[in-house]
């Protein structure tokens, strides 16, 4: 039987909706699991805590969900103060210039972390580090529309990274690590702190780099070459596995 030409089309754009509406139900999801151990922020992940953790998986481009240039990886473990944060990042020249805390690190090479607990709140906390161990911490209250960076600090976060080269741009750089240690008590809009078993949280991991050209890399691809969009965060969810 023949199918006509209106019902063809008809059949393209059910199928093209359908790949739309599964693409935006397919947002990344990872479990979180408790350490028994509170996790020594010293930028160098060799806790057995890491070692265990599962790896949050393929990142990729930003704007299209494509391969990116570089790999990165990423885990979470948790314990009843602190979310703890563990990146490995492969870079053969790596390059950052920037040493004030709060500067403007989303212009150089980085890592960072955005994490809204509550999805019904607009606000969420933006973190990043670049190679050098430079902190920028940012609350949000709405999308872009942030306290003054400058004026909110935590008062309680631990970060370090630990580099196999020069920093300077030059090639024959091997990677760097970095952890971030972020106190419960800054999610203020979580429903339970410490986080309850099941709790689900939004959060998207990103990484910038800039050398030998700029790449916006993500856990959860956005659709755009911007990092500030929570429709698109994936999930965490919080769950009663135990590592070292």
């Amino acid at each position: 039987m023949k199918t006509s030409p209106a019902l063809k089309v008809a059949a393209v754009l059910a199928a093209s909706l359908g790949v739309v509406l599964s693409a935006r139900a397919e947002l990344p999801v990872y479990e979180v699991a408790k350490t028994r151990t509170p996790i020594k922020v010293d930028g160098k992940l060799d806790e057995p805590a890491w070692e265990k953790a599962a790896s949050m998986g393929k990142f990729t481009l930003t704007a299209n969900g494509a391969d990116a240039p570089v790999e990165t990886e990423a885990k979470i473990v948790y314990d009843d103060k602190f979310l703890y944060f563990a990146f490995r990042c492969p870079d053969k020249n790596i390059v950052a210039k920037l040493k004030e805390r709060d500067a403007g690190l989303w212009e150089e090479e980085v890592v960072e972390v955005f994490l809204q607990a509550d999805p019904g709140q607009r606000s969420y906390i933006e973190l990043e580090v670049n190679p050098l161990g430079t902190l920028l911490d940012i609350y949000l209250l709405d999308t872009r529309k942030a306290i003054p960076h400058r004026s909110w600090n935590s008062a309680k976060i631990k970060w370090a990274v630990d580099v196999d080269g020069s920093v300077n741009g030059k090639d024959g750089d091997t990677g760097w690590t970095c952890e971030i240690a972020l106190p419960m008590e800054d999610v203020v809009t979580a429903p339970h702190l410490p986080p309850h078993v099941g709790d689900t949280w939004r959060l998207n991991i990103y990484r910038i780099e800039k050398l030998p050209a700029p790449a916006f890399i993500a856990w959860s691809p956005t659709g755009a070459n911007d990092f500030h969009i929570p429709g698109k965060f994936g999930k965490i969810v919080f769950t009663n596995k135990q590592v070292p």
